[in-house]
């Protein structure tokens, strides 16, 4: 193994180059960038890794367009996310690693900048000697456009981090009143494209002890929404009878699901995007009329014993063993 390579981590996110120099968790990273995270984590005990400061966004985005950044970028290996990658912020003399969670062609398409920056990604994706995706269904989009050295890398956890006995569960339920015969029904977390107001408009309301996340309240008398801190939500998946992952969005894969699964608590989801391999290999509930939501959450409280062992089984198979061993492989091939 090649230690001496220097990796570097090309980002425009202030967060994430926050969460990187303090090594501790912060609460407004999320998604893609907890993964980025965790892949810097497990790189840097065998090779040099940094994300670069020069290209943390801190300008107005013409400002920051017409700055001079290929010539500051000094990793063998750079892995670039999809906004830089847009704007042409890379070194083609490098070994170049782009990750790809998701692409929202909706967004994409509402206006001529949006278009211009997704033919630009599109382009430069091809030029790239490895494109990480998270699941297979985007592996195929990539493929389809022309891109090459298309890489399925999954989400992964840590196992233990889900691990819980009864007694913390009772104790946690009680500190935020989740006790009682009602099942707890988690419906997502309170933030666009993730199917809350389309789940309330179809669900016998009464019937569930309805939860939400996020720093909003959902304005609705029958949710709590809580902001649950990152060593406190896998414990209330665990605490639910049964995830609702019903986004609208195209998902990437859907780490949500993923935790809920690692917590032993079934998921009933829509299947969107990378969600739709992620759910079907796991055996769970994949909804095709969100007006039978109620019968498939009965069905799943019915047969929870079923869907928690196929969902444990599958999701436990992406732990930090096997994320370091698929990122040092991907690395040493491009070494």
């Amino acid at each position: 193994m090649a230690s001496n390579i220097k990796i570097e981590w090309l980002t425009k996110s202030l967060a994430m180059y926050n969460a990187f120099v303090s090594e501790k968790s912060v609460a407004h990273v999320r998604g893609g960038r907890v993964y980025e995270l965790l892949a810097i984590d497990v790189l840097k005990k065998n090779y040099e890794v940094a994300i670069n400061k020069v290209l943390i966004k801190t300008t107005n985005t013409i400002s920051y367009i017409f700055q001079n950044h290929k010539s500051k970028i000094n990793g063998d290996i750079c892995v670039i996310d999809p906004y830089l990658l847009a704007l042409g912020k890379f070194n083609g003399k490098k070994k170049n690693i782009a990750i790809v969670h998701h692409i929202d062609e909706d967004i994409f398409n509402k206006n001529l900048m949006s278009k211009i920056f997704y033919f630009n990604l599109k382009r430069n994706l091809k030029k790239m000697n490895a494109v990480v995706v998270v699941s297979e269904v985007w592996k195929t989009t990539l493929t389809n456009i022309g891109v090459n050295n298309v890489k399925v890398i999954y989400n992964a956890f840590d196992i233990k981090d889900y691990e819980f006995s009864n007694a913390e569960k009772e104790v946690f339920k009680k500190k935020y009143h989740l006790e009682g015969v009602k099942p707890v029904v988690y419906i997502g977390p309170n933030s666009p494209g993730k199917g809350i107001s389309e789940i309330l408009e179809v669900i016998d309301q009464d019937k569930y002890n309805l939860v939400a996340t996020g720093k909003v309240d959902v304005s609705n008398k029958n949710v709590k929404t809580f902001f649950f801190s990152e060593e406190e939500f896998p414990l209330f998946l665990a605490c639910c009878d049964v995830v609702l992952c019903m986004s609208t969005m195209t998902e990437g894969w859907n780490r949500i699901a993923h935790e809920a699964l690692l917590s032993k608590t079934p998921v009933i989801g829509s299947g969107t995007g990378g969600m739709l391999e992620l759910l079907e290999n796991a055996d769970q509930i994949m909804v095709k009329d969100i007006n039978e939501l109620d019968k498939h959450i009965a069905r799943s409280i019915e047969n929870t014993d079923q869907y928690t062992t196929a969902g444990h089984k599958y999701a436990s198979k992406f732990d930090l063993n096997y994320f370091k061993s698929s990122w040092n492989a991907l690395i040493e091939e491009l070494a």
